[in-house]
């Protein structure tokens, strides 16, 4: 939460749950940390920590993303690191991934770590070096790469 005052010495609280908005017309350069989410359909130069993230279809984001929840329908240029990821029919995703559960109907580069399940659609196509623990494949979906299995570090 945030404080701001006014000149009279009275102070506002600002809820938690706020939205972030970075609209088609915007091009922003900088990093986003704290609570609530951002939404992006235009272009964010920065990396993103919050509780959920949403990149429209216009949107691209080069960055890295840190997030409970994420959903992509536009472009992330970076990596992302989070519980739950949608990466809708428009959207696409290079370089690192790493997620509890996954789900693509769009397409991902590079390599991709999911602790949970993998999700692949019909339209769904990834390429890149797959470490993963279950795997859902629809026919159409494609795998272009490595597979290996998920084995969760533990503690000697």
């Amino acid at each position: 939460m945030a404080l701001f005052s006014d000149n009279t010495n009275n102070s506002q609280e600002i809820s938690s749950n706020s939205r972030t908005f970075i609209s088609k017309e915007m091009e922003v350069t900088g990093n986003f940390k704290g609570k609530g989410a951002v939404q992006v359909e235009g272009t964010l130069h920065g990396n993103i920590s919050v509780d959920s993230v949403v990149v429209g279809e216009y949107g691209t984001v080069n960055g890295i993303i840190t997030a409970n929840n994420v959903v992509i329908n536009g472009k992330l240029i970076g990596s992302i690191r989070c519980n739950s990821l949608e990466i809708m029919q428009n959207g696409s995703v290079s370089n690192k991934t790493v997620s509890k559960n996954l789900k693509i109907a769009g397409k991902i580069e590079g390599e991709v770590i999911v602790s949970e399940l993998l999700d692949i659609s019909s339209t769904g196509y990834i390429h890149a070096k797959v470490t993963l623990n279950r795997l859902i494949i629809e026919e159409g979906g494609r795998v272009i790469g490595s597979i290996e299995e998920y084995i969760e570090e533990t503690d000697s």
